[in-house]
């Protein structure tokens, strides 16, 4: 897989970790399981709390999806992020 990119720049591996860091974060997982593939990342974490705490949820995350959640992350810090 070709790394996201902002500005004609591929994003490093710690930028695409706090991305995916704050994705599982924000969906409430752990036991974090994260796979690099030609089309992007598998996610797999188990949901800590609520109704269905203890499953195991899967998400896909493509390169785009990880510009977007970085811009969205940039955004809300109150930085602007050009892409």
């Amino acid at each position: 897989m070709e790394r996201p990119q902002i500005n004609n720049r591929s994003l490093s591996y710690s930028e695409i970790l706090r991305v995916i860091g704050r994705y599982l974060d924000t969906h409430n997982l752990v036991a974090p399981r994260i796979l690099e593939t030609a089309d992007g990342f598998i996610l797999q974490g188990v949901i800590e709390n609520g109704a269905r705490a203890g499953e195991r949820e899967t998400y896909q995350l493509t390169p785009e999806d990880i510009v977007d959640l970085r811009s969205d992350a940039t955004a809300q810090r109150g930085k602007r992020v050009e892409s």
